[in-house]
């Protein structure tokens, strides 16, 4: 099952500091939903353990991510790979940072995804809609993020529901991701 989305939030932060931000696994894994870990390999490879549910499908993907075509500070490629029990998941996402004002960026960004097995199984609809929800709740925290740490002359804003799995509420227990 094929899905795309794309979308262009808009960043009160200096492109520079965007940029960076994009550049950190930490940071940006702050906004993923139900990423547990982050391990660097390299400067721009990494591996992910990440939860995903669908209804009562509920998954966890070992990813293997890596960036590439990057042209600082304006672009980057990311293609991940992942495997679950059963299910599979290829990404390949590109960002683009503009200039939509002074101290506003507009983060231009594009995700085709494949999705096969006992995920992709759980019907068209329901996949794509928990999908579209997840990705524009990380984009939107991870706007939110960037523009208060700018604010905060940046320091790293933590996301309390970040790393909780999708379709469950975050609880007091849930445990902070592992350090790379």
């Amino acid at each position: 099952m094929r899905l795309q989305f794309t979308g262009a939030p808009e960043i009160s932060a200096t492109r520079e500091h965007v940029w960076t931000r994009l550049m950190d696994p930490q940071f940006v894994a702050g906004s993923a939903p139900g990423v547990e870990s982050v391990e660097t390999i390299d400067a721009t490879q990494y591996r992910v353990i990440s939860a995903f549910g669908v209804g009562s499908v509920k998954l966890r993907f070992t990813l293997h991510v890596e960036l590439f075509e990057v042209i600082q500070p304006e672009r980057a490629k990311l293609r991940a790979r992942g495997k679950a029990p059963g299910s599979n998941v290829d990404v390949v996402a590109a960002v683009h940072l503009e200039e939509a004002a002074v101290g506003l960026v507009r983060l231009n960004w594009t995700a085709d995804t494949d999705v096969s097995g006992t995920v992709a199984s759980v019907g068209a609809r329901l996949l794509e809609g928990t999908a579209r929800r997840l990705t524009e709740q990380f984009w939107q925290d991870f706007a939110r993020r960037v523009t208060a740490a700018e604010a905060a002359g940046g320091s790293p804003v933590p996301s309390p529901a970040a790393h909780s799995p999708p379709d469950e509420p975050p609880t007091p227990s849930t445990p902070p991701p592992a350090a790379a």
